[in-house]
């Protein structure tokens, strides 16, 4: 029985995409996305602000034509990543923004940092979602990343449950995952 944490999937599937930095600002709920990029060599650029960390997102990708990935921690974190990503739209630059978020096996508990992060992100997003389920984790990876690089470019959200960036997944699973990424299993996207 070989497993992969969710975690590591998701770097595997963002290094599989030409992701190779990652900028950040650390919080509980996405370290093990910080441990994984050390696994797969994802270079992550650790900053002192989370608007900081989706404002650099937005550079590199103008600069490298790339699509740029911020990631930050739940609440505030996400909070302070709101104008940013609205000016990413402005400028249409292509912008991946990874969340942390509670657990979902916690929601309507008041868990730490509990919010609709999606209801937050729409208005300024392309697309915003909250990943649920780990097997769906590289679709819906896959289509953020095709929303956010195709048509009018834009910026993107995925809000990363805590118990679904620590859950592992089968390999069967795992080769099931990759071979739909780009394809999300969810109409209700946005």
């Amino acid at each position: 029985r070989v497993t992969m944490r969710a975690s590591l999937v998701l770097t595997k599937s963002l290094q599989a995409a030409g992701v190779d930095t990652i900028f950040a600002l650390s919080g509980n709920q996405i370290m093990p996305i910080f441990d994984a990029c050390l696994s797969t060599g994802i270079r992550v650029i650790h900053v002192r602000h989370e608007a900081a960390a989706v404002f650099m997102a937005e550079a590199y990708a103008r600069m490298t034509g790339r699509i740029g990935v911020a990631m930050v921690t739940a609440g505030a974190g996400l909070g302070n990543a709101i104008a940013p990503l609205f000016t990413s739209g402005l400028s249409q630059t292509p912008v991946l923004l990874l969340s942390g978020d509670s657990e979902v096996g916690e929601d309507g508990r008041g868990s730490f940092q509990e919010m609709d992060q999606v209801t937050i992100t729409k208005a300024v997003t392309k697309l915003s979602k909250r990943v649920t389920d780990p097997q769906q984790l590289s679709a819906i990876l896959g289509t953020a990343m095709q929303t956010a690089t195709t048509g009018m470019p834009g910026p993107v959200h995925l809000a990363l449950a805590a118990d679904v960036l620590t859950a592992d997944l089968l390999a069967a699973d795992i080769k099931d995952t990759a071979e739909t990424s780009g394809q999300c299993p969810d109409a209700d996207l946005h």
